[in-house]
């Protein structure tokens, strides 16, 4: 009998045995470490995805995800005592699924339009295999009424099955980032649940509450679960938007942005982030669209969420400008500078440029026919150039030689442990230091300007 079929006793007892299995559909950054996690807490665990290579590496015990901490040794341990298998099929991961669990990124379109297709097609399969009394969880973030408007009636004609009597259904946002997943999701944060019925929410809150330290938060509904993961987006992005929008006007109004932010920051109603060259990554650059054709299909819109959207994928435009502004206090120009940008990844010390602004700020460098060149430390010269069309080394001594600007957009580890001295050895004189990540504490000198955003 499957979990959701169980009655009360048979589930705790399920729960409490560990007797249950697990099946995670999709493998990627986020996948994976959630499916160590079901793992560390003694739950077997199938894996699916549509990559043969990524499913034939995770059947040899390798981890197709590096640089997460617990992961490759998870993977490893549980492959060797037979907890964990990997497989394209949907049908032979649902054969002894109890739970399926749902995380594949939904992106945008080039009209910044959801693209469900990915998820409806694979809920689609997923209804045609579907065993009574199985509990489905998405974890992929949606537009909000996605799990029960959309998932729950393919689910349901596909199967044949009634949803919340023959099958459970929920949402459960994960709440992690890229590096620690597996920290954030068992001691850090609270589980958000929510079902489209009563018995599915408490059936996830028990299924969560056997590992997550913190414990869990029942919602009302499946959708107003879903619509925590994305206001905190649209929050967070409009919090951003706020900061870089501050930086511009104070770069306008000739004061220090960071003298101002500490300042405001020192009492408790002061908040201002960091600005910075935009924003990148899987969710905040996207969430904000997911409630954008919400209230569109309302009939309604938000000037505020479109505008601080705006203002913050203007950012990569505003530091190309802010370089050659800059640039032309030298007495020299884009066109005949050597631009050296220092990070591809959207993030410090994580191998992720989904949505990063270096990919803007190379793409309208080039179209002034600059001399433009990229390094990431995280990423050989081969996947840069795969990535982006771009002159490249790996030898950062190499790309700094002779370089008229260089711009720091990455806060590795690798390059906070570079001294400006180093850098002035290598560059022309003077040249220009922009940083916008505020690491930089060093001062200008006669051969060096130091620029940030806000500045």
């Amino acid at each position: 009998m499957k979990f959701f079929a169980m009655n009360s006793d048979e589930a705790a007892k399920a729960l409490a045995n560990r007797d249950l299995t697990i099946a995670v559909f999709g493998m990627g950054k986020m996948g994976l470490p959630i499916a160590v996690t079901f793992l560390e807490a003694g739950y077997s665990v199938v894996g699916v995805d549509i990559n043969k290579e990524l499913v034939d590496l995770l059947n040899q015990g390798v981890a197709s995800v590096t640089g997460e901490p617990g992961v490759e040794e998870g993977i490893r341990k549980a492959f060797n005592e037979k907890k964990f298998f990997a497989t394209l099929s949907t049908e032979e991961a649902l054969v002894s699924a109890d739970i399926i669990v749902i995380i594949i990124p939904i992106i945008v379109d080039d009209n910044k339009q959801p693209k469900l297709e990915p998820l409806t097609n694979l809920m689609e399969e997923i209804g045609k295999h579907l065993i009574k009394g199985q509990l489905i969880i998405q974890e992929t973030t949606l537009p909000i009424g996605t799990t029960e408007r959309v998932l729950k009636p393919i689910l349901e004609e596909k199967s044949g099955l009634i949803c919340g009597e023959d099958f459970g259904l929920g949402f459960s946002p994960e709440r992690t980032y890229s590096g620690r997943v597996i920290a954030d999701i068992i001691t850090n944060y609270q589980k958000i649940v929510g079902g489209v019925d009563t018995q599915s929410t408490e059936r996830i809150a028990l299924f969560y509450e056997t590992f997550v330290e913190k414990g869990v938060i029942k919602m009302s509904s499946a959708t107003t679960a879903e619509a925590v993961k994305v206001f905190k987006g649209v929050y967070r992005d409009l919090n951003i938007a706020i900061a870089n929008e501050l930086a511009r006007i104070a770069e306008k109004i000739d004061v220090n942005f960071y003298e101002v932010r500490d300042a405001v920051n020192s009492e408790p109603a002061g908040n201002i982030l960091m600005p910075g060259a935009g924003v990148g990554g899987h969710c905040i650059p996207v969430y904000p669209h997911f409630l954008l054709q919400n209230i569109r299909d309302l009939g309604i819109d938000s000037e505020f969420i479109v505008s601080g959207r705006k203002v913050n994928a203007d950012m990569p435009q505003h530091v190309v400008e802010k370089i050659n502004e800059e640039l032309l206090k030298i007495n020299t120009d884009l066109e005949k500078s050597k631009i050296v940008l220092l990070g591809l990844a959207y993030r410090g010390n994580v191998k992720e440029h989904r949505y990063s602004p270096t990919i803007d700020i190379i793409k309208n460098l080039k179209n002034t026919n600059a001399n433009v060149w990229l390094h990431d430390p995280l990423y050989t010269k081969e996947e840069l150039r795969t990535i982006i069309d771009v002159k490249t080394e790996e030898d950062l001594q190499l790309i700094l030689k002779e370089a008229d600007c260089v711009v720091l957009l990455a806060d590795h580890s690798a390059y906070k442990s570079i001294t400006l001295q180093e850098i002035d050895s290598l560059t022309n004189s003077p040249y220009i230091f922009l940083d916008t990540r505020n690491i930089v504490t060093e001062k200008s000198t006669e051969n060096r300007k130091i620029v940030k955003i806000g500045m």
